[in-house]
């Protein structure tokens, strides 16, 4: 599956920061996900009908080994709500945003006054839509970049895109963002 263009859904916020156009319109109809993550609720209010939704999350050590954890815990998390054929995609997408959050938000992040040090991994389904979701106590938002397939960095937000229907980051309360994958 490939995913959605930079340029169609990339919004320049501000001097340096980029988000996807669903993160900051929370209006829209397949935007089902953000107030939870916004809020940091782990569950949400269900719309009546005949779709099904669950949620789980967990807290997961600020340390590379947090990586292989997340991507056990999806996989089980697929397994049990039966959304296995999804598992490629999302055992790649939730790597990259886990170790985008160890990378980016690090331990600088964690240091501040009142930022937590733990890392989230979120999961959250309603119907055939799938949410993964990792938090952060950094407050910068992620920035995709045209992929240098020479350096030794710098893709993981361009393979996000393009194993998901479309991604995100959205600003937490009280600090700290989720950025978040959508899979179908």
């Amino acid at each position: 599956m490939t995913g959605h263009s930079a340029q169609e859904s990339v919004r320049r916020t501000s001097g340096w920061e980029w988000t996807s156009s669903a993160a900051l319109n929370a209006s829209i109809p397949q935007s089902w996900w953000l107030p939870a993550l916004q809020h940091g609720a782990l569950r949400w209010e269900a719309h009546r009908g005949p779709a099904s939704h669950d949620s789980t999350s967990w807290s997961l050590e600020p340390d590379y080994g947090a990586v292989k954890v997340a991507r056990e815990l999806a996989m089980a998390v697929l397994r049990e709500w039966g959304m296995s054929r999804m598992a490629g995609d999302v055992e790649l997408v939730v790597s990259e945003l886990v170790t985008n959050a160890l990378r980016h938000a690090g331990v600088r992040a964690f240091d501040a006054p009142g930022c937590e040090n733990v890392i989230q991994l979120s999961m959250m389904r309603r119907g055939g839509e799938l949410i993964c979701a990792v938090r952060d106590g950094s407050d910068q938002l992620p920035a995709q970049r045209e992929p240098d397939f020479m350096a030794e960095s710098g893709r993981g937000l361009h393979l996000v895109a393009c194993f998901s229907r479309s991604w995100g980051a959205v600003p937490t309360v009280p600090d700290g963002k989720f950025v978040w994958a959508l899979f179908t």
